[in-house]
């Protein structure tokens, strides 16, 4: 025999056959991580920036939404959602499907929950990196965009702030919109599933958070930017604009006509404070140092300045990628700037998607500017570009890393609210109220429905209060279905009938040891 088989002939058809499939997909990823390398990092940083967020517990306000499932169930609860009947201020059903899955999953596992956010960021990253590789043609640039987006300090607390999420599912799907429909005209417009998926993704935004209808202006403005079948056919820019026009326009019209106080609360509305909220969010996405300001300071008003200078002249000289991103920075702050009473970092997340592009593109410019310059300065250019790129990530990671601990340590105060109710009571009859006297918990804004959120979602038809000695004894609450705690240095502890009558006459003369 010319050429023996070291096996036999059933052993070599199983194995042969493998061995090319082993071989063929140990080539392919090789070659994925030699072409990809950029954005394999910046996900790895990313996730190790954002890593120690996931042993945080759930913040005060995560209880409002796990409060609501638990006690109402899933089907009530994505009904009310569905018709703005819910305690939420705002409409999110596709977010609120999310979280009735999440809860029927992981139930009070913060961990699980938050690594479902922590994996939409990373997907929004990979998403971001396709699409800005597919216009600019240089996987360098898609990698910083991806960088800078996934670590930048401006949306420190969201990336895995449980109830963030509907921020960040409208980012993934935009920028998949735009993914999608920049995809459509670069085929030449023959796919029209491109298309209709783009607009699909645009609508699931929307879905997720309302406030994403804002951006069908700046996926039309893609559509008319790089397409140009359009322009010996006007009539097709304004077939293509049509849907995104109705499903945002419609929604403005309804937001407009309808009373809800679901979608409008004081402190929403427009005045001169939009102009000091643009000028704080603006500068905080370029400058995310320290906390996000409540008004904009002088340093803040001038790196504002530079960067509406450096947008107008970018706005003339820069590519088409550029001027969409531009309109998405903008856009994307909108349904925020309004608010008066406060601001919030989870706001410039979208914006930041959108900021990270042109950040990418001016920097690799001037680095190809420089590196062409001559031979010799090639390498000591490559070197001095990554050590910059290296430089603004770790400062960037560094103010996110920082202010993320912050938030997250003050998620034990949750943490310990839910463990003292659990070793007391395993469960309560329905309709018990729990109150707690002088607890670590008597902010009163948190008395509203936060901590009754804790008691809902702990015991389903329960609410908890935390007041202080004195509002006890000035308004006596009901000892109907009541259920009283007292905080000692053993933690909560429950109060005999004897202490309760006492605490609530305001004549309390014992004490729990």
């Amino acid at each position: 025999m010319k050429y023996p088989l070291p096996a036999t002939a059933g052993g070599y058809a199983l194995r042969g056959p493998l061995a090319a499939v082993t071989s063929l997909t140990l080539s392919d990823a090789w070659r994925f991580v030699a072409r990809h390398w950029g954005l394999l990092a910046a996900l790895a940083i990313t996730f190790a920036v954002h890593a120690p967020t996931l042993r945080y517990y759930f913040d005060g306000d995560d209880f409002v939404v796990l409060g609501s499932v638990q006690h109402l169930g899933s089907r009530q609860y994505l009904l009310d959602t569905l018709r703005m009947q819910d305690i939420v201020p705002n409409w999110r059903p596709l977010t609120g499907a999310v979280y009735t899955i999440e809860w029927n999953l992981f139930g009070l596992n913060a961990m699980a929950w938050r690594a479902v956010n922590l994996a939409v960021h990373l997907s929004s990253m990979a998403v971001l990196y396709g699409l800005v590789v597919r216009v600019t043609k240089r996987q360098a640039i898609g990698a910083v965009a991806a960088l800078i987006f996934g670590v930048s300090g401006a949306h420190f607390d969201t990336v895995t702030y449980v109830t963030a999420l509907p921020h960040l599912l409208a980012t993934f799907f935009t920028l998949a919109s735009l993914l999608a429909i920049v995809t459509y005209v670069q085929d030449g417009e023959r796919n029209a599933r491109a298309y209709w998926l783009s607009f699909i993704l645009f609508g699931l935004g929307f879905l997720a958070n309302e406030g994403a209808f804002v951006y069908a202006p700046v996926i039309v403005m893609a559509y008319a930017l790089f397409a140009r079948r359009w322009q010996r056919a006007p009539l097709r820019l304004v077939l293509h604009g049509l849907p995104f026009a109705l499903l945002s326009g419609g929604w403005l019209v309804f937001y407009q006509t309808a009373d809800l106080p679901q979608l409008k609360f004081d402190g929403f509305y427009w005045g001169s404070h939009v102009v000091d909220n643009y000028a704080v969010y603006v500068s905080f996405i370029v400058y995310p140092a320290k906390a996000i300001p409540l008004e904009p300071d002088t340093l803040r008003w001038v790196i504002t300045g530079a960067f509406l200078a450096s947008a107008a002249v970018l706005s003339v000289f820069a590519g088409n990628i550029v001027r969409v991103c531009l309109l998405g920075i903008g856009v994307a702050l909108l349904p925020f700037v309004p608010v008066e009473i406060w601001t919030a970092s989870r706001y410039t997340y979208g914006a930041v998607a959108f900021f990270a592009p042109i950040a990418a593109i001016c920097a690799y410019w001037l680095f190809d500017r420089v590196r062409t310059t001559h031979n010799y300065v090639r390498v000591p250019a490559t070197i001095v570009a990554l050590v910059f790129v290296a430089t603004v990530a770790g400062l960037y990671s560094w103010q996110t890393f920082a202010r993320d601990r912050m938030s997250g340590e003050r998620t034990d105060r949750w943490q310990l609210l839910v463990n003292e109710l659990q070793k007391n009571y395993d469960t309560v009859p329905p309709g018990t109220t729990i109150y707690i006297v002088d607890g670590p918990w008597t902010n009163p804004m948190e008395q509203y429905t936060w901590v009754p959120s804790v008691a809902r979602a702990v015991y389903g038809d329960a609410a908890a209060f935390d007041l202080p000695r004195s509002v006890y004894a000035a308004d006596p609450p009901s000892t109907d279905n009541a259920l009283f705690l007292q905080w000692t240095a053993n933690g909560l502890q429950p109060m005999s009938q004897e202490q309760v009558r006492a605490l609530l006459s305001g004549n309390e003369t014992v004490t729990v040891r």
